[in-house]
């Protein structure tokens, strides 16, 4: 089923505010902003609110600290039920905006907002409390043997601004389920290009319980990037303790300047991914065909809008005219391979890319030295047919992957590095061979290619890797809460 277009290029949209229960439509105190959707937003002054949007007594948390954690999963549950897409004209409204300012295809963004009430079950945020640590953040845990003295451990809830990412919308609900499950206090800086799904999702907590000390600690606005009127009143240690941010590199260089002392960065940094692909995936046909579906997902995820998804493919072949068939063979199959992908997981991209599409004829026109088989407009591979990737590689979207012939397969890793978050390798000798070289040079996750992940993936994972609360190489969890030592002298 399709949604009406609940908002045109042409017109305004309304954006609230969201502070601590109460619900801040646009007055007589609004500003305009260019939208991402081709029109204009419009939301209260962020000038004028912004000495609201945080906390200025951090013992103000006292309500949420005491909130037993198994009442904040529950409550959490029932938040999940009111983000039904069909059923939430606010989340509606999200959806609209975000396929007009996005590159994602309609069957692709209709199953991430149809993924929502999964992120919130019961299940998936009690296996994000147990990666914290169980008992830390309900009360004081006792460590190490007992002696003269007594320690024990507690996680706390802090204050923390979250500027997030609009590529694709769940990073608004695993914001908010974080910051839940964490008992600190949230603002959620909305994005250009998905400046109304925060907004729903915080709108659901005040649906369920406006007075429930979650939706007491947890606001929403939207404001220009740079704006340093609003951005010096908010982005201080007196205000905030944590400072989290998911975005390109331009975005994370502005952020440098407000962090000080008593603000403590975590980063979801630019990241981007590869696959490695054993000599056997051209040694029969089988294989190739198992070899290519799993590239095809690596790739195809998402029409590879995300950091995980691969652009260049390094297979392990020689550079002899054989050798090169083969790996062009490869790359046929995984081209068909794209279109076998589900329409909920991959799709022809919404648009081409001219910029991409210009580049590949030229490269083309280059044919001692690459192959291109498709375009941006369905998916496709530029084989490479000496050991160097396309100098575009960064640029590849819309479904297509550089394949590049390497003849020692076990020099890839050290081309990794901190910017490399997944690595898909097939088959399964070669990636417990190369594994921990992999981690070494820096990356933070290693998969298999293999058709099943294509059949089994939903937008909200839960499978055991979520419930490990590891994100690129780090624990966010963790890292979002205040670790307090309590020490006692043992007198008896």
């Amino acid at each position: 089923m399709s949604i009406e277009a609940s908002a045109s290029k042409t017109s305004v949209v309304d954006v609230p505010f969201l502070i601590r229960g109460k619900v801040l439509e646009p007055g007589e105190h609004s500003v305009e902003f260019a939208g991402r959707h081709g029109g204009r937003i419009r939301t209260p002054d962020p000038a004028r609110y912004a000495a609201q949007l945080t906390l200025a007594d951090a013992g103000q948390l006292q309500d949420l600290h005491d909130t037993p954690t198994d009442e904040i999963i529950d409550f959490l549950a029932e938040v999940g039920k009111r983000l039904i897409l069909d059923e939430n004209p606010m989340l509606q409204t999200a959806y609209d905006l975000a396929f007009q300012a996005g590159e994602l295809t309609e069957p692709l963004l209709r199953q991430l907002y149809d993924d929502f009430p999964l992120w919130f079950r019961p299940e998936r945020t009690r296996g994000m409390v147990e990666s914290l640590g169980p008992g830390y953040l309900d009360g004081w845990v006792e460590r190490g043997a007992p002696g003269r003295s007594t320690v024990r451990l507690r996680a706390i809830g802090v204050r923390s601004l979250h500027i997030i990412a609009g590529n694709v919308p769940v990073t608004a609900a695993i914001t908010v389920i974080r910051s839940a499950i964490t008992k600190g206090d949230c603002l959620i800086k909305m994005p250009s290009n998905d400046p109304f799904t925060a907004a729903a999702v915080v709108r659901a907590l005040i649906d369920v319980d406006a007075g429930h000390p979650v939706t007491k600690h947890c606001s929403v606005a939207y404001w220009k990037g740079g704006d340093e009127t609003v951005e010096r009143q908010i982005i201080r240690p007196a205000r905030i303790e944590r400072l989290t941010a998911w975005g390109g590199m331009a975005s994370m260089v502005h952020i440098q300047k407000y962090l000080v002392p008593g603000i403590e960065f975590i980063g979801f940094n630019p990241k981007w991914s590869i696959s490695i692909v054993g000599h056997e995936a051209l040694e029969s046909e089988a294989a190739m065909e198992e070899a290519a579906y799993g590239v095809a997902v690596r790739a195809g995820e998402h029409n590879q809008t995300g950091c995980s998804d691969t652009r260049v493919v390094y297979v392990e072949c020689s550079t002899e005219p054989d050798d090169l068939d083969r790996l062009e063979k490869f790359g046929h199959a995984i081209h068909k391979a794209f279109g076998e992908l589900p329409s909920w997981f991959s799709t022809v991209p919404k648009r081409p890319n001219p910029d991409l599409d210009a580049e590949l004829r030229a490269v083309a026109m280059e044919d001692e030295f690459y192959r291109v088989i498709g375009d941006s407009s369905f998916g496709g591979a530029v084989v490479s047919r000496t050991e160097e990737p396309v100098e575009f590689a960064d640029q590849l979207n819309n479904r297509i992957v550089n394949l590049v012939p390497v003849p020692d397969i076990s020099r890839v890793p050290q081309w990794a590095n901190e910017a490399t978050q997944t690595v898909g390798v097939y088959p399964e000798r070669l990636r417990e061979q190369l594994r921990d070289r992999l981690a070494l040079y820096g990356v933070q996750r290693i998969v298999p290619l293999r058709r099943e992940d294509a059949a089994n993936a939903t937008g909200a994972d839960v499978s055991p890797r979520s419930s490990l609360g590891v994100q690129d190489g780090g624990e966010p969890l963790r890292r979002m809460v205040r670790w307090v030592i309590d020490e006692s002298m043992d007198l008896r």
